[in-house]
């Protein structure tokens, strides 16, 4: 199942981070047995953890975050856990883009993967191109909903219609959170929204 949150502002503030520490403790219903963020500072830099009382954030504008419920593949080797990057580019996602190994992917794409995650898939064939992670995500016969950190900072946020992903306008900030419950549960007065399948939203 796995949870996905996301959080962009220009002009970072204390009570965002306060509500986005709310949001990962009400994601942990969709799973317990990785906990990982990253972020930009000059580069892409990924952090994870087993313990979610452990994860703090950085004070900075653009985070991604991944909790994880493990269906294949070893969680406590954090190689097998999100968020995945290459290069300057980070991913968080939920879903299946190829059920191949990682070597089938590799011969099947032509190309080298530095992990076992099919989701890399996305960072290797698309980069930080918007319009090719839109291509890509609305062609696939998989499921997708993530984010995707590119390396100039931009945070790019694309579902298709077999996983949800929602967003929240607050306090000057955006927030992304898998399910409408997860943002209500933190409170009731939010009223995020539903993005829509197959469009990429840039922030």
């Amino acid at each position: 199942m796995c949870g996905v949150v996301g959080y962009s502002c220009p002009d970072p503030k204390k009570e965002h981070f306060e509500i986005l520490q709310k949001i990962i403790e009400q994601s942990k219903i969709r799973g317990l047995h990785s906990f990982g963020y990253s972020f930009f500072d000059g580069e892409a830099i990924t952090i994870k953890y087993h313990d979610i009382n452990k994860v703090e954030f950085p004070f900075a504008n653009k985070i991604i975050y991944h909790n994880r419920y493990s269906t294949s593949g070893d969680y406590t080797n954090h190689d097998n856990n999100q968020p995945i990057a290459v290069g300057n580019a980070a991913l968080v996602f939920n879903g299946v883009l190829d059920m191949r190994t990682k070597q089938e992917m590799e011969e099947h794409y032509q190309i080298d993967m530095e992990t076992d995650n099919d989701g890399e898939l996305i960072l290797k064939l698309c980069g930080s191109d918007p319009n090719k992670i839109q291509e890509y995500v609305q062609n696939t016969t998989g499921s997708f909903a993530g984010l995707v950190l590119t390396e100039n900072n931009k945070m790019i946020a694309v579902r298709n219609g077999n996983r949800p992903l929602w967003r929240l306008n607050h306090s000057g900030a955006i927030f992304y959170a898998s399910t409408r419950d997860i943002f209500k549960r933190v409170d009731e007065s939010f009223e995020p929204e539903e993005l829509e399948p197959n469009i990429v939203y840039e922030s």
